[in-house]
């Protein structure tokens, strides 16, 4: 099994690598994609090193094994190095030229490489079949090889982490901000995979030994950071495909939200309908236009009721809310859903307000500036329209003051 996981773990990392190789052919194409594909192409080549089959394979042509075992950290702490320069493409904020930034990096790699390669060959490593075994008393040697390459590759993740959730808060909804997600959790499945690396560490100190190949969940780790490597970058190809029908989804649930505030508007004044004739449910096709068309449909009837707004409905709200503890945002819900609820039962009596007749409502603190916005705000004074016991009250102290009337 480990064989089945380490080998699909390197296909799916060459793979990728080839497909973004090919795509950042030529001049002018955007650096961060060739570090993508550097990184892809070392973890890839590094993945079948940890293969037992592979290893037994190696065996008949590379006269020390050892060098296997130095060639395959080599290779992921290259890894680690792409990853710290795809962040400085994604992170702008940090002080200094982009070139220059490359270069420290860069460095701070060929040394770190550079002391792993000094404490490898000071720690004597030799094989003893399945096993590497270091020098008598240099165990602990062999033991700071692996926190070094550790330390350096949990630094890098965690550097490239920072970097695309900052990228991905900025980043408007969509298959974007989707693969920014998946590429940040596979940075969070890459530093458990390599921490699990520390057991090494602790044989090394205990027994003087490391095992030639790494077990089960540790190529399993590795199976799954490459799976959401390539599902994030490659979302924008797919992402539209999987988001489409989520979004949908959300729309016709949220028209469904908004239809008691719709039915009760609608009761009244059943001109706010642009097509009479349309399903009360949409098919999910149609949800998104759906959802458009219930939102303007709803503002043009809170704006034919603003002849029969009273201020006293709101002063009466306000008062109720005293000392409720609301959270702002339910407050203005409840106060926008008390003042059409009382502006309904005036309308349902003939009844007008007195007042100017553009008497403008409560209205939001909170910006709308899209439709999914605007939706969302109205489902929470639907909410507040069928639920609220302030709203309840206002509507019923109306109906009294209709029927005394």
């Amino acid at each position: 099994m480990e064989n089945l996981t380490a080998c699909l773990a390197a296909l799916v990392f060459l793979v990728f690598a080839g497909h973004r190789l090919t795509l950042t052919r030529g001049g002018g194409a955007d650096p961060a994609h060739r570090d993508v594909a550097g990184f892809a192409l070392c973890a890839g080549m590094a993945m079948p090193l940890n293969a037992p089959a592979v290893l037994h394979v190696l065996e008949r042509f590379v006269s020390a094994p050892c060098a296997e075992l130095l060639l395959t950290w080599e290779l992921k702490a290259a890894a680690g190095t792409f990853l710290a320069l795809v962040a400085l493409t994604l992170d702008p904020r940090v002080a200094g030229p982009v070139p220059m930034r490359r270069r420290r990096r860069i460095g701070a790699a060929v040394v770190v490489q550079a002391a792993a390669l000094g404490l490898f060959l000071a720690s004597g490593v030799t094989a003893d079949g399945a096993y590497f075994v270091a020098a008598p008393g240099r165990g602990r040697v062999l033991a700071a090889y692996n926190v070094l390459f550790v330390a350096y590759l949990c630094w890098s993740l965690c550097v490239l982490a920072r970097a695309l959730v900052r990228h991905a808060r900025q980043t408007p909804p969509g298959p974007l901000r989707t693969g920014l997600r998946l590429a940040a959790l596979a940075t969070a499945t890459a530093v458990v995979w390599t921490l699990w690396t520390l057991d090494d560490a602790a044989a090394n100190i205990t027994t003087g030994r490391q095992g030639l190949s790494e077990d089960l969940l540790s190529t399993t780790l590795g199976m799954l950071t490459a799976v959401l490597v390539t599902a994030g970058a490659t979302a924008t190809l797919w992402g539209e495909r999987i988001t489409a029908p989520l979004r949908r989804l959300r729309a016709r649930r949220t028209h469904r939200a908004l239809e008691p505030l719709w039915t009760a508007l609608h009761t009244e004044l059943p001109e706010i309908a642009l097509d009479p004739d349309a399903a009360r449910r949409p098919a999910l096709r149609q949800a998104e236009f759906a959802r458009y068309r219930r939102v303007i449909e709803i503002r043009d009837g809170i704006l034919a009721l603003r002849p029969d707004q009273r201020a006293e409905a709101l002063d009466r709200t306000v008062r109720a809310l005293d000392g409720t503890g609301l959270a702002a945002v339910d407050r203005e819900a409840v106060l926008e859903a008390a003042v059409i609820a009382a502006a309904l039962e005036d309308k349902r009596a003939g009844r007008l307000y007195d007042g100017a007749p553009d008497q403008a409502g409560p209205t939001p603190s909170a910006r709308l500036e899209t439709v999914e916005d605007e939706a969302a705000w109205l489902v929470r004074v639907a909410r507040a329209f069928t639920r609220s016991p302030v709203v309840r009250d206002i509507r019923e102290r109306v109906r009294a003051e209709v029927t005394a009337d």
